[in-house]
């Protein structure tokens, strides 16, 4: 009797019915076929394996290597929920490996007797049919969850930019597709167990029962799940571990300086650096780090920092240089530089003048309006038509405040201080300050945007933290605030422009009655808050190290961060700096600082 025959055999059986049958012949076939069903389960595991891993990486790797356009776009809870996706495919395939290893061992082997071999082979059959009846549990339901979170940030980050029809579509398709392709493969898993695997448990169990045996249940399935999880908790961690040691970066191939060295490693950063000007003169500069983490590459004296909103002090003198020359005064107003306007912007904005705009105190909003500031990502027309547009849907808007009572810090306010130059002397503002303030100064690294070449390490990158890693980006804010805080330059550079605030030391550029309207305050210094001590493009504090007035500013794109402190009265300033941001940076350019002043003026 032939396979085909034993088959035959055995549907034409009723239920229970004993099927007669050589033992030898009946054993070799059951063997052959148990294997030909090993070697498709093994196959299919594995292609699911694969699949599942190489999804892995390319969730996680497209999230962490695209999160700069997720930030840009305003969806930075995108990364995580690509991640979580790529971590469910992971989870996914260590369940099937894991399923895999508590069934080794389980197979038919030669010495195996017929009702052994029949036994292992409907043990196998019952497992598949359990595994694919549950596939929503653990196959489909550990992916639909984070597909859902990042169909949940799509959906609110475009709520506001799309119309609510469009918005309603885009959804409603992407949520049918989603359903459709869960669907049918949940649909395509069932018709395999009725269409091939419970046909073939019916024989199985019908053969056995001839045998008079029957089938203790398996203990597999009661385990997978417990030991799945473990060991996906296991293998997760070992991953994160992984990731996180790949992307700390080896030491620098340069010995850095020592303090600053410790200094830097207590705050985790990518490199440190810091430069001291006293009496006129360059006396100090010290670097430790290297420009990109998972890079080797060491930072350099040389190299160039994004020096975010300390590009508001730079404004401010620009703005001085020209109130000297007679094409604006401190007075001048925002309607009397745009007549057109008016009509246009709200009648509160029409008297604000420039002086109150560089203090921080025309009603400006900390806060731009979501539409113009989404508008403005999108870079569309020169760097002067990008300003014009986003300050005039600024202006439109009423003013947080009633102009001249309170200070509120606004990169608007700068950004409005940049249209009005632009619009007083006819050039783009990058152009007016490279001519008038950098080539004067030879601050010749001065730039815009992140430092260096795109995809290059020829400069040092900015950093975010992300998935409790911290990962390298090349972004900066867009240009329509320039004025507020797009400049880079080497700290050198820097020092250079603070020697110009520092008494005595003018260059040639400002008068000394001009310096000292630019670092004076408007009113009486605010004791509850020292912030609120805003001159023109500096904060003005009382400081004992600095023989009593000092000068700070600092910035951050959030991508760096840096801070600047001049000491007039001492003719010293110290400038530190990082190509990260938040609290660790802040407190480890603190400590920088601190260290110079230290070994400078206190010794």
């Amino acid at each position: 009797m032939n396979f085909e025959d034993l088959q035959k055999a055995w549907q034409s059986q009723d239920p229970g019915a004993k099927v007669t049958v050589d033992a030898d012949v009946l054993l070799k076939l059951v063997r052959r076929d148990h294997k030909k069903f090993v070697r498709t389960i093994f196959w299919r595991d594995a292609r699911e394996v694969g699949v599942a891993y190489v999804l892995t990486w390319v969730f996680i790797h497209g999230a962490l290597s695209q999160s700069a356009w997720y930030v840009k776009t305003g969806m930075p809870a995108a990364v995580w929920s690509l991640c979580l996706i790529g971590v469910a495919c992971f989870g996914v395939g260590t369940f099937i490996l894991v399923d895999r290893w508590l069934r080794r061992g389980k197979r038919p082997i030669a010495s195996d007797s017929l009702v052994n071999c029949l036994e292992t082979s409907l043990r196998e059959i019952n497992h598949q049919i359990w595994l694919l009846k549950n596939v929503f549990w653990w196959y489909l339901l550990p992916l639909i969850i984070p597909e859902g979170i990042f169909g949940a940030v799509v959906a609110v980050s475009t709520w506001s930019r799309l119309s609510h029809a469009d918005w309603l579509a885009r959804m409603g398709f992407y949520v049918l597709i989603g359903a459709l392709v869960n669907g049918f493969v949940y649909w395509l898993n069932q018709f395999a167990v009725k269409k091939n695997l419970e046909p073939r448990k019916r024989e199985l169990e019908t053969l056995l029962a001839g045998t008079g045996a029957t089938v203790k249940p398996s203990e597999i399935k009661k385990q997978t799940m417990k030991t799945t999880i473990i060991l996906t908790i296991i293998l997760l961690a070992v991953l994160a571990i992984g990731i996180v040691m790949a992307a700390v970066p080896p030491s620098a191939s340069t010995t850095p300086d020592q303090p600053l060295e410790a200094i830097r490693k207590q705050h985790d950063l990518p490199a440190l650096a810091v430069v001291v000007v006293k009496d006129g003169q360059i006396c100090d500069r010290a670097v430790a780090g290297v420009r990109k983490y998972g890079d080797t590459t060491p930072v350099t004296t040389n190299d160039v920092f994004h020096i975010g909103s300390c590009t508001k002090s730079m404004t401010a003198t620009l703005t001085a240089m020209l109130i000297e020359e007679g094409k604006l005064h401190w007075d001048t107003t925002i309607a009397g530089v745009f007549p057109e306007w008016k009509g246009k912007m709200d009648p509160q904005y029409e008297a604000v003048t420039v002086e109150q705009l560089l203090h921080h105190r025309g009603g400006v909003p900390g806060e731009p309006p979501p539409a113009a500031w989404k508008q403005a990502w999108k870079e569309k027309g020169s760097p002067t038509e990008q300003r014009r547009e986003f300050i005039e849907a600024v202006l439109a808007q009423p003013p947080a405040t009633a102009p001249g009572t309170k200070m509120i810090y606004s990169n608007q306010g700068y950004a409005i201080i940049g249209a009005m130059l632009e619009k007083i002397t006819g050039q783009a503002y990058e152009t007016l300050i490279t001519e008038r303030l950098f080539k004067p100064l030879h601050m010749d690294t001065a730039g815009f945007g992140p430092p260096g070449t795109t995809g290059q390490v020829d400069q040092p990158w900015g950093h975010v933290h992300k998935l409790f890693m911290t990962i390298p980006i090349q972004l900066d804010n867009p240009p329509a605030i320039a004025s507020a805080g797009r400049v880079h330059c080497s700290l050198d550079d820097l020092a250079r422009f603070a020697r110009l605030h520092l008494q005595g030391a003018t260059n040639g550029l400002l008068k000394p009655e001009t310096l000292a309207r630019l670092h004076a305050l408007p009113g009486a210094p605010s004791a509850d808050n020292e912030l609120e001590n805003y001159a023109c493009g500096w904060v003005v504090l009382q400081r004992d190290w600095a023989g009593g007035t000092a000068l700070m500013h600092n910035g951050s794109n959030t991508m760096w961060y840096i801070v600047m402190w001049l000491a007039p009265g001492k003719d010293f300033a110290v400038i530190a700096a990082t190509n990260i941001a938040g609290p660790g940076a802040e407190q480890g350019c603190d400590d920088a600082a601190t260290l110079m002043i230290h070994k400078w003026l206190q010794k």
